[in-house]
């Protein structure tokens, strides 16, 4: 997608016939782990004990995970973190999740360091942020219908218990009384998917969700009707129902790419700058404006097409 027309966007999540799969070994990635690994909480303790806790261990559950793939190349993804206040990226290693064919679309952290991921198929994966490493979950695919979406954690009401959303496709192209947009959960426990409600999203369009750790969830909206003027918009969603609470503009020239994360307050929305380099874009919810914007070339090939921030992440701001 590298220098691609804006259709290759709006097919990011869809119908266009994606590139070969890096391969479907699963096996260890290399890359810098994080100074503060987290503790197995299966592993018992000597005491006889409960297992320590893994909530939130390590700083780097406080950044911005992002997932780049080589779409024009060797179709091969890493794992990188992005740091917002130095707005810097740190390779963690390749992901070499067991895709058989396709690429990872979209991607959500948990409070414990996971990174789920899924791809063109519906399958969902398992990464670990420390070392990039990933595995599958065998969550039956097509559940409730869904098979492309997008996702990400918020927490539910006053606790630190915390729900894997996603966004779903429907299929409006056989059937117009399918909703093409629905918000639903993910039960990683169980592999479950249970149906919220339906999303007030245009047909067509793209839909990715971030989370706060105050159980606030957001979407962002790329309006695709008409390719040669996306509307991009960011929605504060009701989490128990799928409505929209709130809704705000962005004034963004997305190229290629589709991705964006909560931090500290703002939303930091990545795309593609013209010369090819990963660009992420400051968007301050208060004022509705883009405060910022940083072009960066990246250590791996490739363009941004997943991002996903932990309920550990700093939000007050918002």
């Amino acid at each position: 997608m590298k220098h691609a027309p804006l259709l290759a966007l709006a097919l990011a999540l869809g119908c266009a016939e994606p590139p070969a799969s890096p391969g479907p070994d699963g096996g260890d990635a290399g890359g810098d782990a994080p100074d503060a690994a987290r503790v197995d909480a299966s592993a018992p303790r000597g005491d006889g004990g409960p297992p320590p806790a893994t909530d939130c261990l390590g700083e780097a559950l406080d950044q911005v995970f992002v997932l780049v793939t080589d779409l024009d190349g060797s179709g091969e993804s890493h794992l990188l973190r992005f740091d917002p206040e130095t707005a810097s990226y740190t390779v963690v290693g390749e992901v070499r999740c067991p895709v058989e064919t396709g690429y990872l679309t979209s991607m959500a952290v948990s409070r414990d360091g996971v990174a789920y991921a899924t791809d063109h198929g519906g399958n969902l994966h398992a990464i670990d942020t420390d070392d990039a490493s990933c595995r599958a979950t065998g969550m039956e695919t097509g559940q409730e219908g869904a098979r492309r979406f997008g996702m990400g954690y918020a927490t539910v009401g006053d606790s630190s218990e915390e729900r894997l959303y996603i966004t779903a496709e429907g299929d409006w192209y056989r059937d117009e009384t399918t909703p093409w947009r629905r918000l639903l959960s993910i039960d990683t426990g169980a592999l479950t998917v249970t149906t919220i409600g339906e999303l007030e999203a245009p047909t067509p369009a793209n839909m990715e969700l971030t989370g706060t750790g105050d159980s606030r969830l957001f979407g962002m909206v790329i309006d695709v009707r008409n390719i040669r003027a996306l509307v991009v918009t960011i929605e504060l969603l009701d989490a128990d129902t799928g409505a929209t609470l709130e809704r705000k503009r962005v004034d963004l020239d997305a190229r290629s790419g589709f991705a964006f994360a909560q931090w500290g307050g703002d939303f930091w929305l990545f795309t593609e700058a013209p010369d090819g380099s990963a660009r992420v874009a400051r968007f301050d919810w208060e004022t509705g404006e883009i405060v910022d914007t940083i072009d960066t070339p990246l250590e791996v090939p490739g363009t941004i097409i997943g991002a996903g921030v932990s309920t550990c992440a700093p939000y007050d701001l918002i």
